[in-house]
């Protein structure tokens, strides 16, 4: 500091003497004394100690503020290892579990991005991961509020994509004058196969009431693929039969409610299904 100070001096002088010898006449108020000089340069040595003492005192607020941090952390993790102790899991398998979740979002996200059509053929794929998202709700972790959220967001996700796909995959095919469903059933571009008639009337039974009488104009639906509650006849198949496969109902005691669902286009006899016929299948 001493030699900043008469570094100071020095030049100070040097600048006084030089307007001395640029000018004669200097004025009364352009002059500096000594004792002036030293009552500024006080004013400097003043500032810059109020500066040190202010960082000081922030150095020593910013220390106040780590440790306060540090307590809290520790206080929170005290709190959380209580909530794993308390439900019998670990922090590790908590962690576990969140990325679990998040494995699921990005698949979900995926099929989010692709057409409705190809997102109608990958259904299964949203049946598995919503029957996963059902079991991880089973996990105590689930208990937690971070984890609700995250599964409620992913069931949100499911639905969405659910409400995105097609109810079923079909083409459309107006009736013209002179047809009648075994002759539509036979065209190359339906099904060209004149004994898939029942494929029609059963997926149109809406509007078919009588398959001996359709009318020019009808727009009818041609099934391609089934829909998320459908079920296409196959050769051997029984109402008891189909309501026992896991894909179906999973009880074949059910089979009731599937002829309940369909008897406008079954009949009266529910032993008499044929091959091709399209069933609704209600909801378990």
């Amino acid at each position: 500091m001493k030699a900043v100070l008469k570094t100071l001096g020095i030049c100070s002088l040097v600048a006084l003497f030089g307007l001395v010898m640029a000018s004669d006449v200097v004025l009364a108020q352009e002059k500096m004394t000594m004792d002036e000089y030293k009552a500024q340069l006080q004013q400097w040595v003043d500032r810059e100690t109020a500066a040190k003492d202010e960082i000081a005192k922030l150095d020593a607020d910013m220390e106040s503020l780590k440790s306060q941090s540090a307590e809290i952390g520790n206080q929170t993790n005290d709190t959380w290892a209580s909530i794993y102790e308390a439900i019998g899991v670990s922090e590790a398998d908590v962690n576990a579990y969140r990325q679990e979740l998040s494995g699921l979002e990005r698949e979900l996200n995926a099929l989010g991005a692709i057409a409705p059509e190809e997102l109608f053929k990958r259904r299964k794929e949203i049946d598995a991961q919503e029957a996963k998202l059902e079991e991880m709700k089973k996990n105590r972790i689930y208990v937690l509020s971070e984890m609700r959220d995250k599964v409620a967001g992913l069931e949100g996700k499911i639905a969405q994509l659910r409400a995105k796909m097609p109810k079923g995959m079909y083409d459309e095919y107006t009736v013209i004058r002179g047809d009648y469903l075994w002759r539509i059933s036979r065209k190359a571009d339906i099904y060209g196969d004149p004994f898939q008639w029942v494929r029609i009337y059963s997926y149109n039974a809406d509007q078919i009431k009588d398959p001996d009488m359709i009318h020019p104009d009808q727009i009818f639906k041609i099934h391609r693929e089934n829909g998320p509650n459908e079920y296409l006849v196959g050769s051997g198949d029984n109402l008891s039969k189909i309501a026992g496969s896991m894909d179906v109902l999973g009880d074949p005691t059910k089979w009731r409610s599937i002829y309940e669902a369909n008897q406008s286009t079954i009949g009266d006899e529910p032993s008499l299904i044929y091959p091709h016929q399209v069933l609704k299948i209600p909801n378990n």
